[in-house]
């Protein structure tokens, strides 16, 4: 008779210790997602984006993998001088800062083009687009326009650069000429 009295207790024990084990199970399945990423799930629908919390991603059926909405600096120097109007080179050094655009159709873009590239070839890709907008901008310009007003260049390239960033998913938060140096060489012939 004390085993059948007991039996509800262990019945209890059972279910909370099956409760815990699913529990466990789930949490360990959960994956949370910082202020600064987004968690890009793929599976069984169109991919999912989470920005804010967390989201269960199931084994075998989803994978999921972090995208950086952090800011990146970009030194915008070309190696090569650049040719100003009347076809003198000069130097110029910009400073720019790029993000993900924060809304999810842009999210996915960035992630479909930058997601499975290192750092470096991303940083490769961007950089190679903000200089030749450089180089473009700086070939309608004057040496005099260039140097006097480098707000007027940095505003010229975030214009033209942001049609090309937006294709890919991101945006310019800010564009800045650092130096620009007239150079002796003749034009190219």
């Amino acid at each position: 008779m004390g085993f059948i009295s007991s039996a509800p207790v262990i019945v209890a024990i059972i279910l909370a210790v099956v409760l815990l084990i699913c529990l466990r199970i789930l949490a360990g399945l959960y994956q949370k997602v910082g202020p600064n990423q987004a968690l890009i799930i793929f599976g069984m629908e169109h991919p999912n984006v989470v920005t804010d919390g967390g989201a269960i991603v199931w084994p075998m059926i989803q994978s999921a993998e972090l995208l950086s909405l952090e800011s990146m600096p970009f030194n915008v120097a070309p190696p090569q001088d650049l040719y100003a109007q009347q076809g003198v080179a000069v130097a110029v050094e910009a400073v720019a800062q790029i993000q993900v655009k924060p809304d999810t159709e842009s999210i996915l873009t960035a992630a479909e083009q930058f997601l499975r590239k290192s750092p470096g070839d991303r940083a490769n890709l961007i950089r190679l687009s903000m200089e030749a907008h450089l180089r473009g901008i700086v070939g309608q310009l004057t040496v005099e326009e260039i140097v006097k007003q480098p707000e007027m260049v940095a505003g010229r390239m975030r214009e033209n650069v942001a049609g090309d960033l937006d294709k890919i998913g991101l945006e310019v938060t800010s564009i800045t000429i650092k130096n620009v140096e007239a150079r002796t060489t003749a034009s190219p012939t």
